[in-house]
């Protein structure tokens, strides 16, 4: 079996390397005549030169990350993180939580260097970084703190399901499914009151034209629009984007400041008529009840991978250790979203094109089309992937598709 996780993460790495080198040569090629026009020459050649450097990037950065994992399994070194949380603890859950800080640690310390050069290397190259350095170091330790109050608590509570039900792994499985699922739903509903907040500063939109116009856009489609605040996210980069929270008729908008700069008020109403769409034929709550399948199944490979003492001794563990199951569950788990991902990526494109034909006839067919001309060219979106990129890792269609789609008549 230790040579199967070997094999997948080897597969795993080949596998991105080429679809995502195919998808960059491919976007070299002439563009869809519906999106010729967002990039002028000069702009399309700062994309290629960006996409580029992003391929370059992701690829020294997945090369170390596979490395890295190789060397801690082939040589033995989470045994020795094994036999370390051993001699500073004898509680089992506290075992695995010394020895996953270990990992976390290490990885920390890799991922920060990648982070720093993206941000104030690639992005400020191409103008997006709006980050200082100050925030910069706050982001990463306050996203330090969150990942172990968040992942901590998790662990924990799936460990002590673990030993409370260690001889009826199928309870396990089942009790590890409806905490998974709390867990989830519970940082749905707290992301912007909490999570968002801690991160970003959120002040309400100014009285105006806008404001009037979004309550009564959400009061003609039958939402009430609780707050609308906006995002101060120009202080980290000049993208754009927004996004409704909340379940049931009740919204609250975020709308990042950098959005409010590029799009006009019409642009801004027909974005959120999109996601407005989104709300009335409940696809928030059947994305939630996808999850909550999806998480079943992964409640299942964590019970399959702790019934056998062979995997982990081949590794050079004593034998069955919880937080080592959690490696291999993220090292197994990839090929199988990879797998999953081809059914609701599916379903997800084709509910985005609903959303966007919600937002033409309550808004427009031009107010749409011009925000995502516009959205596309601020982020410096991709005109022209490989389909076979597309059909595996959108969860949205392309923006050719999405105007191609927009301007037909029916």
């Amino acid at each position: 079996m230790h040579i199967v996780i070997i094999a997948i993460i080897g597969f795993m790495f080949i596998f991105e390397l080429w679809i995502n080198i195919l998808n960059v040569s491919h976007s070299k090629k002439e563009m869809p005549e519906s999106v010729k026009h967002i990039y002028d020459e000069e702009a399309y050649k700062k994309w290629i030169s960006y996409h580029q450097e992003h391929l370059v990037f992701g690829i020294v950065k997945k090369t170390v990350s596979v490395v890295l994992t190789l060397s801690l399994l082939i040589f033995g070194l989470f045994g020795t993180f094994e036999a370390w949380a051993m001699s500073i603890s004898g509680f089992a859950i506290t075992q695995t939580l010394i020895f996953l800080g270990i990992y976390l640690l290490i990885e920390t310390a890799i991922a920060i260097p990648f982070d720093f050069v993206h941000t104030f290397k690639i992005e400020e190259k191409y103008g997006f970084n709006k980050t200082s350095y100050k925030t910069f170091v706050n982001d990463q330790i306050k996203n330090f703190i969150v990942s172990i109050l968040i992942f901590g608590t998790l662990l924990a509570g799936l460990q002590g399901l673990y030993i409370a039900f260690i001889d009826h792994i199928w309870i396990f499985i089942l009790f590890a499914w409806l905490f998974l699922s709390f867990i989830m739903v519970l940082m749905f509903l707290l992301n912007t009151k909490v999570f968002v907040k801690i991160f970003n500063k959120l002040t309400p939109l100014e009285d105006g034209e806008l404001k009037t116009r979004i309550d009564a856009l959400g009061n003609k489609l039958g939402f009430e629009v609780e707050k609308i605040s906006v995002m101060d996210a120009s202080k980290r980069s000049s993208k754009l984007n927004a996004f409704f929270s909340g379940l049931g008729k009740t919204r609250d908008v975020v709308l990042y400041d950098t959005l409010l700069d590029k799009l006009t008020d019409d642009q801004v109403l027909a974005v959120l008529a999109h996601e407005l769409g989104h709300a009335t034929y409940k696809d928030t709550t059947k994305m939630l009840f996808q999850n909550i399948l999806t998480f079943g199944l992964y409640a299942a490979i964590i019970g399959f991978i702790l019934q056998s003492s062979d995997i982990y001794i081949a590794f050079g563990l004593s034998g069955i250790f919880f937080g080592f199951a959690i490696i291999l569950f993220t090292i197994l788990v990839e090929p199988i979203s990879l797998i999953l991902g081809l059914l609701t990526n599916g379903w997800s494109r084709k509910i985005e094109y609903r959303a966007d034909r919600f937002a033409k006839e309550h808004v427009g067919k031009k107010e749409m089309i011009g925000a995502l001309e516009v959205l596309a060219k601020e982020n410096f979106a991709n005109l022209n992937p490989h389909p076979l990129y597309v059909y595996i890792y959108y969860n949205h269609p392309t923006i050719a598709e999405r105007i191609e789609s927009l301007n037909k008549e029916s």
